[in-house]
């Protein structure tokens, strides 16, 4: 019997024991049994060393091996972060072969007001037109204004009168400059008294403005005013122009341009040629057109030369003729071959570029002149509570009531927030556009038409056009060269249906990071993901017994 309750009493106080060396020397011998555990059988390199090392110095060493060993992978890990972190990009170019989709073209006539149209216009533009006309080259008023030759020509219901190739409308008070006038200066000559040298000219070079140029853009800043249906009315028509248009062997027309005014040239005529695409090269595959320019109507002083100017853009983006395009000659024949270049950029982290959003807004495809154009707009608008004339085109919609910057006060407003925005350039956040297709071209002339081919030049001329068949015929006693000073023809093709791809592309890919990141880990230290989940099992079975102790503890 008392061995029994010795027996049990044995027990009981051995257990007891049991649990008081677990809960208070075994915190120790425990974390030390669960390093050493870890130690014998993790796959980092160097952390056996330094448990089995039998000499304190040797510990020392693979300690401090350890230690040099990490500085070492950190400073190679950041190294590669922030590598990583610059998004840098490589460029690849690629070269191809494939039909083409042929791109779209604007055509403008140089001269933005038909002589015999300008009696449309408002007197204040009338007025700048007769001050420009009056002026020499240096901006004084010539002494052979006078001598010039008269032309009138009459309209149906109106009747115009020109003196020195200005249309002044019968019956009109307003006289040109030069004339005594008894009606006070109108707003536009105000706006003649504003300063322009910071805005026309670097204050570094001199103070003297050139009248003439600041007469020529009161002109188109007046012209850009106008109503556009009577912009459209002044201009030149392309029913008036096209004398014929082949695109391959097949026929375009009047109806497939469309109307794009322009500040400066007037009615521009865009090409939209769809989806249609050019599987041969060669001029006898491009487009071919044949214009009548109709010098009789040009303007002097205001159109300085005889052509057309062209411009080679990629579909449903807005041209621009001024900035984009080049000039085409009369009385020659002008060849452009064309070579397709598609650029692909890297939108954010990698670079900044900018996507197709403007099409859903302005029904054209993202560019910087775009952009550059509707900033400047918003900016002046925000400032001024006004339009800016040239990007009315853009947002302009049948419905709209527009009010363009016009009075002394709007324009002053407007030339203010321009001279900002040039000292300010960074406020607009242009980037070039993620996807994109430019056209390398390269032009040749020659000398055209022959003196066989004028004639069918002035058939053509009165069969397509009839209501110019006349005005063709006036210069039949003049040279051949006079006589083709009315006529361009352009030719528009591609060289070869070979095209340059240029694309950007991450330099360090994800997924190369990652091996990076691995490699200088398993390079310094031996780690691996297998070795960080021994570490995670570690930290659990220490976290796990630290509690299991605080229990028995309390």
């Amino acid at each position: 019997m008392d061995i029994n309750m010795n027996d049990s009493g044995t027990g009981k106080h051995g257990r007891s024991r049991s649990r008081t060396s677990i809960g208070s020397a075994g915190n120790t011998k425990s974390f030390r049994r669960l390093f050493s555990r870890f130690s014998e059988k993790t796959s980092m390199q160097g952390v056996f060393y330094i448990y089995s090392a039998k000499k304190s110095a040797q510990k020392i060493f693979w300690v401090c091996l350890l230690i040099a060993c990490t500085i070492g992978m950190s400073s190679h890990l950041y190294y590669l972060i922030s590598q990583f972190l610059e998004y840098p990009v490589n460029t690849k170019i690629e070269l191809g072969f494939s039909n083409l989709i042929f791109p779209a073209v604007t055509i403008c006539n140089v001269n933005p007001i038909r002589r015999s149209k300008l009696y449309m216009a408002t007197a204040e533009l009338q007025q700048v037109a007769a001050q420009l006309q009056a002026m020499d080259f240096w901006g004084y008023e010539s002494s052979t204004q006078s001598q010039r030759t008269t032309h009138s020509s009459t309209t149906s219901g109106q009747s115009s009168t020109t003196s020195g190739d200005i249309s002044t409308p019968s019956g009109n008070n307003s006289t040109p400059s030069g004339n005594n006038s008894t009606t006070e200066p109108p707003v536009w000559q105000e706006d003649l008294d504003y300063d322009y040298s910071d805005y026309y000219i670097d204050d570094d070079i001199g103070s003297i403005v050139d009248l003439r140029l600041v007469m020529l853009e009161k002109f188109r800043g007046l012209y850009k005013e106008e109503n556009r249906t009577t912009k459209e009315e002044m201009g030149h028509q392309i029913e008036d122009m096209l004398i014929s248009c082949t695109l391959g062997k097949f026929k375009c027309f009047a109806s497939n341009f469309t109307v794009v005014p322009h500040h400066v040239y007037g009615n521009c005529f865009t090409l939209m040629t769809g989806d249609r695409k050019i599987s041969k090269a060669g001029p006898s595959n491009g487009l071919s057109i044949v214009l009548y320019m109709d010098r009789l109507e040009y303007l002097n002083q205001i159109s300085e030369g005889y052509g057309a100017r062209v411009q080679i853009h990629d579909r449903d983006t807005y041209p621009y003729p001024g900035e984009g395009g080049i000039f085409v000659p009369t009385a020659s024949e002008t060849n452009i071959g064309i070579r397709m270049v598609t650029i692909e950029r890297q939108d954010e982290p990698y670079g900044n570029c900018s996507g197709d959003k403007y099409k859903d807004v302005y029904g054209y495809k993202y560019t910087r002149y775009l952009c550059q154009t509707m900033c400047s707009h918003n900016k002046t608008f925000q400032k001024c509570g006004c339009h800016v004339p040239e990007a009315t085109e853009i947002i302009r919609r049948p419905s709209d009531v527009i009010e363009v910057c016009s009075n002394h006060t709007q324009l002053k407003c407007m030339h203010d927030e321009r001279k900002r925005q040039q000292k300010r350039k960074e406020e607009c956040e242009c980037f070039n556009p993620c996807r994109e297709n430019q056209f390398l071209k390269t032009i040749s002339h020659r000398n055209w038409p022959s003196e066989e081919y004028l004639d069918t030049l002035k058939e053509g001329v009165c069969f397509n056009i009839q209501n110019k068949c006349f005005d063709a015929s006036l210069y039949d006693n003049e040279d051949v060269q006079t006589q083709s000073m009315d006529y361009v023809k352009v030719d528009i093709f591609y060289e070869d249906l070979n095209y340059e791809r240029i694309m950007e592309t991450p330099e360090i890919e994800n997924a190369q990071f990652m091996s990076d990141v691995g490699g200088a880990v398993g390079l310094w230290i031996g780690f691996s993901v297998l070795s960080f989940f021994e570490l995670v099992q570690l930290l659990v079975e220490c976290i796990k017994h630290a509690l299991t102790c605080r229990c028995f503890r309390n």
